[in-house]
């Protein structure tokens, strides 16, 4: 669950006055202020400017991908360091959830039976516990403080309106009640859900970025070899040890006593099976 990249709108009006044109062949007039005004265009507060997400004609909101925090950052900075950093804090949260999914590996294969149970509510309470254990006070906006103290005063109270409009706009979305205030019951509610959502997708990317390698691995021995239910349960406990034991940076060494624990719970028919599977993995790989 590699990084996610962020996409932006910004909105630029060109206009292309023709008296301009003309101007090198005519007498200079005194300027139109209502002319410039029109040529101009609307004006656009900066508020809709600085925005979050989108709604379509039908009411329909479409949050942003990624972090909020980091979209709502790049709308303000344009300073190359900073958006560096910003890139580095996003990519530091994804590692240490990495190594978070490893030290709860066996949470992660609690939610993952009840899923394949179609236990989604309690899939979801477990995906909640998780979340707290592993941001005990359960920050809205947890890369907010560190991206704010590369922010003026006044880029701050910006950025903070933007991130405020986003989170009312998305819950709102969600909700029957069409005046949703922030300081109410039902906004904190569907807020918490959102934000569970939203931690979820970090849980994803990083499960893709890290443990599911490992969940694809066992599928293709499972199919190979075609384990008894007994062994299938033994080969996944033997890979989860691995996966704590070795922390995603298996040796060489550590990977083959791995496989030779799995070959050696097999009988005979099946430790062939495995032979040619690992095998033909390996021609692949080198021709």
């Amino acid at each position: 669950m590699t990084h996610t990249a962020f996409k932006f709108c910004c909105t630029t009006f060109a206009i292309i006055s023709f008296a301009c044109q003309q101007a090198a062949a005519r007498p200079a007039l005194e300027p139109d202020p209502d002319k410039n005004n029109t040529l101009r265009g609307p004006s656009v507060p900066v508020e809709t400017q600085n925005s979050l997400g989108s709604t379509d004609m039908n009411g329909y909101f479409t949050p942003v991908e990624g972090r909020p925090e980091l979209a709502a950052f790049a709308l303000l900075i344009t300073d190359p360091e900073h958006l560096a950093a910003a890139r580095d804090l996003d990519n530091k949260r994804l590692s240490d959830l990495t190594f978070y999914l490893v030290d709860e590996i066996d949470a992660i294969r609690e939610i993952t039976d009840s899923m394949t149970a179609g236990n989604q509510a309690g899939a979801q309470v477990l995906l909640a516990q998780l979340r707290q254990r592993f941001e005990p006070d359960l920050p809205r906006d947890p890369l907010s403080p560190t991206l704010e103290s590369m922010l003026t005063l006044d880029q701050r109270t910006e950025y903070n309106r933007i991130i405020n409009d986003y989170w009312l706009s998305w819950a709102s979305a969600q909700s029957d009640t069409m005046n949703l205030k922030q300081d109410s019951e039902a906004y904190k509610k569907i807020e918490n859900q959102l934000n569970n959502q939203l931690f979820q997708q970090d849980i994803q990317q990083a499960y893709q970025y890290s443990i599911k390698r490992y969940r694809d691995s066992l599928d293709a021995i499972y199919t190979e070899v075609q384990p008894t239910d007994e062994q299938r349960a033994q080969i996944r406990d033997i890979m989860i040890t691995h996966i704590k034991n070795t922390r995603l940076e298996a040796t060489i060494e550590q990977r083959q006593a791995a496989m030779l624990e799995i070959y050696n719970l097999l009988d005979d028919e099946r430790r062939e099976k495995l032979f040619l599977y690992i095998t033909r993995v390996a021609i692949s790989r080198t021709g």
